[in-house]
């Protein structure tokens, strides 16, 4: 069944990110050769750094403390600067703060690996991970401008609010997970609740449109692949794993909404 796309979707941020076997920074030959394969969706390219947190081991082989460190990164960037693809010694990520669906996504994803090894020997695989945030935002139904979320979202996501409630106290905002595994190096985690700032903000490297301050509901969905053996570096195998990832992300995302949300919000442009 074909899914269907809402005029007014909920979805702040999708991520696809390949963690693989550590290679050396680009050089300026293989960062032509992804530049050439992305650069009608993405034709900004700049070097950057990122932070990593590093483990280093004693002679007696205790670990030291951790430390943050500077990795060089490459990325290649919209107009806009909404859609960006990150080349980094040991992953390779899309981000978007403006997805349409999953196949957008994708093809953006096998034009970066075909051109990645291409340019680079790779040796394998050690997680590849698609990551869903929504920020669910509705019309508050009393004077508190804290909406009756239980209308909104599957009842079992609100919590023990009426403890609170009995006591006078209005509740503000909650925190939950949920994992989910399927027994063969799959997972999905689940993160939700209620808060008043963004889950995600714009930044220079990924901007996003900034809505006005108010309550909304988190719906964060992690569905990764993480085996215990590094896997050969294969596009069409790595892309195949994503679809089987993709596959419960929006099953589970809608059995968390109720229909009043799909009608009177999702459906409306």
């Amino acid at each position: 069944m074909k899914e269907e796309i809402y005029p007014n979707a909920p979805i702040v941020l999708m991520v696809a990110e390949i963690k693989h076997v550590e290679h050396k920074p680009l050089d300026e030959k293989q960062s032509r050769i992804i530049y050439e394969a992305v650069k009608e969706m993405l034709p900004i390219g700049d070097d950057g750094e990122e932070p990593r947190l590093t483990f280093s081991a004693a002679s007696d082989g205790s670990l030291s403390e951790p430390q943050f460190v500077q990795i060089k990164v490459r990325r290649y960037s919209s107009r806009d600067k909404r859609t960006v693809v990150t080349i980094s010694p040991d992953a390779i990520s899309v981000e978007t703060t403006q997805y349409h669906r999953y196949e957008d996504v994708r093809q953006l994803l096998k034009q970066t690996l075909t051109a990645l090894v291409d340019a680079v020997a790779l040796e394998g695989v050690t997680r590849i991970g698609l990551r869903y945030i929504d920020e669910i935002r509705v019309p508050s139904d009393n004077d508190s401008g804290m909406p009756k979320w239980s209308e909104w979202v599957d009842e079992s996501l609100v919590g023990p609010r009426d403890v609170g409630i009995r006591q006078g106290l209005l509740p503000t905002e909650s925190e939950g997970t949920l994992a989910f595994s399927s027994g063969d190096a799959t997972r999905l985690v689940l993160r939700y609740g209620v808060q008043n700032s963004n889950v995600i903000e714009s930044t220079q490297r990924l901007r996003r449109p900034t809505p006005s301050p108010g309550p909304l509901f988190k719906l964060d969905i992690d569905s990764y692949w993480h085996p215990e053996n590094i896997s050969e570096f294969t596009p069409d195998q790595i892309l195949a794993k994503a679809d089987l990832l993709h596959a419960p992300v929006r099953s589970m995302f809608e059995g968390l909404i109720t229909d009043r949300l799909r009608n009177e919000v999702l459906r409306r442009g």
